[in-house]
């Protein structure tokens, strides 16, 4: 039977090389890896993570309203021309571009990360990470648990907007109070699951377990790595 789906190691490295892509690119040059890993990674991660999708944008509407700030300041160097006005609000070319720019970033190491998280049980990424990567154990289990935490995380949250509910909050957060009551139990939650996981991992020798190397590529990785040349390909062409 083939195997369709890419090895945890090879979805890691995938990420990895696709955050510096998005880092060191910039405008058009990033709407190859946009396409390619970002959209795949956000229509697979709505189905499954849809109020981490969800909240992701807001990084682009906060970039948007910091542009329009820095504009009205004039701590913009070159803000261009008004591309828009709504009402007496003008928006200059200035603020679209670094959106722009910003959004594409965002996206595509964004989409990296839910590709990861969509596709790789947190079983497996310990398995791979350290027998077919090499890497040390400890930061292994922490990309595990990381991976683990996600379905906790939007199970715990939505017991937290079960509680705002019947304490008569507001069901949709609107202010920083707002938000803080919800990060914070969640925050604390996860602080203290995490403390005790790496407790029970001890007990249970997790650190003295032998680990064989051995790594794994077919197809499936192969097809990873062509699309990383395109994206590579794509920064240093245009």
């Amino acid at each position: 039977m083939v195997r369709l789906k890419p090895r945890p190691w090879a979805l890691f490295v995938y990420g990895i090389l696709v955050t510096i892509i998005a880092i060191v690119g910039s405008g058009r040059e990033l709407l190859a890896t946009f396409l390619i890993t970002g959209v795949p990674g956000f229509v697979l991660g709505f189905a499954r993570y849809r109020f981490l999708v969800l909240l992701i944008p807001l990084t682009v509407i906060g970039t948007f309203l910091n542009a329009l700030a820095i504009y009205y300041t004039g701590l913009a160097r070159e803000p261009g021309d008004v591309v828009a006005r709504i009402w007496v609000v003008e928006i200059p070319e200035f603020a679209v571009e670094t959106t722009a720019v910003i959004a594409l970033r965002v996206f595509s190491f964004a989409g990296a990360g839910l590709l990861l998280v969509s596709l790789v049980s947190p079983r497996d990424a310990l398995r791979s990470l350290t027998e077919e990567l090499g890497l040390p154990k400890g930061l292994a289990f922490s990309l595990a648990f990381a991976l683990r935490l996600f379905p906790l995380i939007r199970r715990d949250l939505g017991e937290v907007m079960a509680v705002r509910r019947l304490r008569g909050y507001r069901t949709i957060p609107l202010s920083p109070s707002d938000y803080m009551s919800i990060i914070a139990p969640l925050l604390n939650v996860s602080l203290e699951r995490a403390v005790w996981v790496g407790v029970s991992a001890e007990l249970r020798g997790f650190r003295l377990r032998r680990v064989r190397r051995r790594l794994t590529f077919g197809l499936p990785e192969a097809f990873l790595a062509i699309l990383l040349i395109i994206q590579a390909a794509a920064v240093l062409i245009l």
